[in-house]
């Protein structure tokens, strides 16, 4: 018999090496919001460096534009890596297409105590499934008393089922009401996703400058998307409540995705980047990690809570 938590987890927890499922998605926008991190530091270490003159070994002075590590360059790389990601949380949220996580929140929201208590009696043939919130205690009751069942166990512990899968429904509702798609992905991808619908890219203005031999003026042009990465960051964390519960009613949702902890990840990202960077980024990039986006790192298994390094006051 097919129960409706057998679809749900076919489709959003499948073993298919073919296809990404949730763990996959939330992955890679969970990896590129610390990457982000990084490559912001990296940037703003190499900005320092630009300056509009340089003196010469004969005593002049050369005006231009120089900027020995290369900010400019990073700009662009940075710009193209921060589209392709946006791309990766779109796809996190999306509530049309199967398997996506905003899908999975929608059909969340649908769910009753009667689908759990069926997936626990009928999913597999001839067997009871235990749901993880109360395997404890059936293995210290069992020990004690062969002749329990697992459905009479069940049955016995009906309130409970039925509160944590309120709990579960309700925590879904909340987080489809806030509406992430819109708040996130709306606007961002009509302005850099699309020629039409927001031709207008950037709010342009122009600032005067003074050179040796003359004046002029410099366009400034910054681009009119905004990323929301609090935003990002709260709904990760959101969703993490929702999978976390799901998993306590459901085992089959493993979320692990790396072997590294997280110190060890950021610091390797680092080093890709052939730039010197104070202590102090590293440990402002960590710290911040985890503080908005504790949840989200617990859920993948990503060991952090003794990573966080505290800043010495000056």
């Amino acid at each position: 018999m097919t129960t409706r938590i057998i679809s749900i987890n076919n489709e959003y927890f499948g073993e298919d090496k073919s296809k990404t499922y949730l763990k996959d998605d939330f992955s890679n926008v969970l990896h590129g919001i610390v990457q982000r991190s990084v490559i912001l530091e990296v940037f703003l270490e190499a900005s320092k460096a630009r300056h509009n003159k340089e003196e010469r070994a004969n005593g002049a002075v050369a005006y231009g534009d120089f900027d020995p590590d290369n900010a400019g360059f990073l700009s662009k790389i940075f710009d193209t890596y921060q589209k392709g990601w946006m791309l990766d949380v779109r796809q996190l949220l999306v509530s049309t297409e199967s398997g996506a996580g905003g899908k999975f929140i929608k059909d969340i929201r649908d769910l009753t105590p009667h689908d759990f208590m069926d997936f626990y009696k009928n999913g597999k043939p001839g067997r009871v499934s235990i749901p993880n919130l109360l395997l404890a205690d059936f293995i210290n009751k069992h020990s004690k008393d062969k002749s329990i069942s697992g459905a009479d166990f069940i049955n016995s512990h009906h309130r409970d089922i039925e509160n944590k899968v309120n709990e579960l429904v309700t925590k879904a509702k909340q987080l489809h009401d806030k509406d992430y798609f819109r708040k996130i992905i709306y606007d961002y991808q009509s302005i850099e996703f699309h020629k039409d619908k927001q031709p207008a890219k950037y709010t342009v203005r122009e600032e005067p400058f003074d050179f040796p031999f003359g004046n002029g003026k410099h366009t400034i042009r910054r681009r009119k998307s905004k990323l929301e990465i609090r935003s990002i960051g709260e709904f990760l964390n959101d969703f993490a409540e929702v999978v976390t519960i799901y998993q306590s009613l459901v085992g089959k949702t493993s979320f692990i995705g790396s072997n590294h902890s997280l110190e060890t990840y950021i610091n390797r990202t680092f080093a890709l980047f052939s730039k010197d960077i104070p202590e102090d980024a590293r440990v402002r990039v960590l710290n911040e990690v985890v503080k908005y986006l504790d949840k989200s790192l617990h859920l993948v298994g990503w060991d952090h809570r003794k990573s966080a390094i505290p800043v010495e006051k000056g």
